[in-house]
């Protein structure tokens, strides 16, 4: 066995030890961070190509523990071979190992299995694991926390022998390599699938995922006295950040009190989580009295939600890792929680607009059966500010990709009011409602047209009364045209042409809000999407009085078809300074989308999704977003990992027909339209200001604006920028901060124009 090499950057100040590797990991061998922990004890790694490694320690929950660090920039190399573990066929056996890639890019890490039979003869050579990214993408490639992967899977007949290789070589960034363990059973993953209802109907498949489990660093938090009493330890979570059943306080989380600071008209959100010292039977949460001050008692009606945990898809879309995070929010319901493990809380405060300024107080109360209750305090300081309800159409507009149930009009109302309460202004639908019914002529689908008209007069009573994309890609199969854009002829033109002016006159004579023709979706993914949309976009942009619009995801086709467009949705990927201006050079309107819900491409709680809205859309100067989607399910709507890619719901069905539970990732973008409002309501002020004598005024203006542009500073002009400020370690309270720093120049602004 050839000896691993251990070199230090310059930078680093570790201790190297020269290591000698003799057969197993005793006090000979050269500890556990070379070990391979078995069902039968531990395993020596096989180390050949391995060299510029270091050995350092993290920690697991307080407890620390080995790992091996490659640095890029020292030109490290994993290359580690398991010796020959004995399995048995038909039997489930789990490779768990703990990953952290910070800053790192390139080849990443790779873990694969050999499996043998009994004369050594190879069956199968599996990839269990894969993480690289390519060479061209620009940035500082993946940052991840240290994360525990566990993968499962069923051995085929006629193995006897497996063989486990783990590689790694990063062109950038570190990449560190934590405890490896290969056993039998399901490890993890089987208290994983737990979490999701699918894999607990279909339990073979369990075995194409990789469970993750992110490591939390902080060990246990000692209790109070009056904690040991109650059994619990409570603490803040700020918008459900990393709301997972295992979590830890971190040293900001422990508070005496939980406070929130908000304008009038806005919603004190309250977010936390309680963590067991024992195995309790259930816990049971309570206000213990109304908000009340010294202006007497808040007229409000709070909600109490307690979050689920599902098993969601990890690192993106299509992942197939999942580990159990807090999707959405329900009624408080009486389940065991076990020692050591969390449950998490959320309080929806919604403060009226005639609330007189002032600090408003009442208690949470939480009580496990057998023990004390614990009383938490809830403050919140209403401030002599509003939050205007209505703007202009001209300002920027939040909205979604829906999906309505056109047979359910109660269900679209219920939905419709849903979003309305969070703050959004826009919905983009689909699709066609003209077929062809013969050679030349056209129909209207009436059914579908009636269904549509119910849903637009519902539009327009929950306040969604503005100019609507519609999405038409459907179209040309509805009519019989062929697939290739190269084989229209003119008379197929003609006939597209017919029937957008069909619908367009459909909706102008049945007084729906306009419709922007949506008819090609994401051209760039395919040559024949590219050329179907600059067929029908050249059509559309010849019609007197049509308005087209595209979901556009490279600044190529951004630069290529914004001359055919009135409205250019831009994937957030491809948002930057220069594609806005692309677009507002072709006197198009730049709006930008993204997916959201189900997602962890951005994270899966309120913090992150709050940023977006409240504050890079005002940075970007772009009208407005679209979120995929409202809801967007296949099968259950409460299980992610019933199809090929991840489900996106951001208000799940309730346990009442007439009932909505909201996702963590909506909660934040309603907090985030919030700071919108507030960001405009500023700009508005300032304006107001300036345009008078008063030197106060004045002043007290440019303050503000001043305040504004460095908070807007912060934030990263393009979308990849900000998507890798929001993955990386998000500062929970740093949005609220830049809000706290508006809000004192917004009243400051007030005060000199004497409201």
């Amino acid at each position: 066995m050839i000896r691993p090499q251990l070199q230090r950057p310059a930078f680093a100040s570790v201790l190297i030890f020269l290591l000698s590797l003799a057969s197993g990991c005793g006090e000979e061998a050269p500890g556990p961070h070379w070990c391979l922990r078995t069902g039968a004890g531990d395993a020596l790694w096989d180390t050949l190509d391995t060299s510029g490694l270091l050995e350092e320690n993290y920690l697991d929950q307080g407890v620390e523990k080995p790992c091996l660090a490659l640095y890029a920039d020292s030109g490290a190399r994993l290359n580690l071979s398991s010796p020959a573990l004995p399995v048995s066929a038909g039997a489930s056996v789990a490779f768990s190992f703990a990953l952290e890639r910070d800053g790192a890019g390139g080849q990443m890490f790779e873990a694969r299995l050999e499996l043998y039979d009994q004369s050594d003869s190879l069956l199968a050579d599996s990839l269990l694991f894969s993480s690289l990214t390519r060479e061209r993408e620009p940035g500082a490639g993946l940052s991840r926390r240290w994360t525990e992967y566990t993968r499962s899977l069923k051995v085929p007949a006629g193995a006897a022998k497996a063989r486990l290789r783990l590689t790694s070589a990063p062109s950038q960034g570190v990449v560190r390599l934590g405890r490896t363990a290969f056993l039998e059973g399901e490890g993890w993953l089987g208290e994983a699938a737990t979490f999701s209802s699918w894999l607990g109907r279909n339990p073979a498949e369990r075995y194409g995922f990789t469970a993750g489990r992110y490591i939390e660093p902080q060990g246990a938090p000692q209790p109070s006295a009056v904690e040991s009493g109650t059994g619990l330890i409570v603490f803040e979570r700020k918008g459900l950040v990393d709301a997972w059943p295992y979590s830890l306080p971190r040293p900001d989380d422990i508070r005496p009190a939980f406070q929130e600071t908000v304008p009038r008209a806005t919603t004190a959100p309250f977010a936390f989580g309680v963590r067991a010292l024992e195995d309790l039977s259930s816990v049971e949460i309570s206000l213990g009295r109304p908000f009340s001050g010294e202006h007497g008692e808040l007229h409000t009606r709070p909600r109490l939600y307690q979050a689920r945990f599902a098993a969601t898809r990890l690192e993106g879309s299509w992942s197939r890792e999942f580990g159990p995070r807090a999707r959405l929010l329900e009624r408080p319901r009486l389940k065991p929680l076990p020692a050591g493990e969390a449950r998490f809380f959320w309080i929806d405060v919604p403060v009226p607009e005639n609330a007189a300024p002032g600090v408003y107080e009442s208690a949470v109360l939480l009580k496990a059966p057998g023990h004390a209750a614990l009383s938490v305090p809830l403050r919140i300081e209403v401030l002599p500010v509003t939050v205007p309800a209505l703007w202009p159409d001209s300002l920027p507009k939040v909205g979604f990709y829906y999906y309505p149930p056109l047979d359910n009009p109660q269900q679209m109302e219920l939905q419709l009011r849903d979003m309305a309460a969070h703050g959004f202004t826009s919905l983009s639908l689909g699709g066609a409602f003209v077929t062809r019914t013969g050679e030349y002529y056209l129909a209207l689908d009436l059914a579908r047209v009636r269904q549509l008209h119910t849903l637009f007069m519902l539009m327009r009573r929950c306040g969604f009364d503005h100019p609507t994309p519609f999405y038409v890609a459907d179209l040309p199969k509805r009519l019989n045209l062929p697939e290739s854009a190269g084989k229209w002829s003119e008379q197929d033109k003609l006939l597209y042409a017919r029937a957008v002016r069909m619908m367009d006159d459909t909706a102008h004579n049945w007084g729906w809000p306009q419709l922007l023709f949506f008819p090609v979706d994401e051209p760039s993914n395919e040559p024949e999407r590219m050329a179907l949309a600059r067929l029908t976009l050249g059509i559309l942009r010849g019609m007197n009085g049509v308005r087209t619009l595209c979901d556009l995801n490279s600044p190529s086709s951004i630069q290529e078809l914004s001359q055919y467009l009135d409205a250019v949705v831009m994937q957030i990927s491809s948002v930057s300074p220069q594609t806005l201006d692309f677009v507002r050079q072709n006197k198009a309107a730049p709006y930008f989308y993204l997916p959201c819900f189900g997602s962890s491409d951005m994270g899966a709680d309120a913090v992150c999704h709050r940023v977006i809205p409240g504050w890079f859309l005002p940075r970007t100067g772009a009208c407005g977003i679209y979120y995929f989607a409202y809801q967007a399910v296949t099968g259950d709507p409460y299980d992610e990992l019933d199809g090929a890619q991840r489900d996106w719901c951001a208000a799940y069905p309730g346990q009442e027909a007439e009932e909505l539970c909201p996702s963590p990732e909506y909660q934040g973008i309603r907090r985030g339209i919030e700071d919108l409002h507030l960001v405009l309501l500023a700009r508005s002020l300032a304006a107001a200001c300036r345009a008078g004598q008063n030197p106060t005024a004045v002043q007290a203006a440019d303050s503000a604006v001043q305040s504004l542009e460095r908070i807007m500073s912060q934030i990263a002009p393009d979308g990849d920028g900000v998507m890798r400020q929001l993955r990386v370690s998000p500062d929970p309270y740093l949005a609220e901060a830049w809000r706290q720093e508006l809000l004192q120049g917004i009243m400051a602004m007030q005060r000199a124009l004497g409201r």
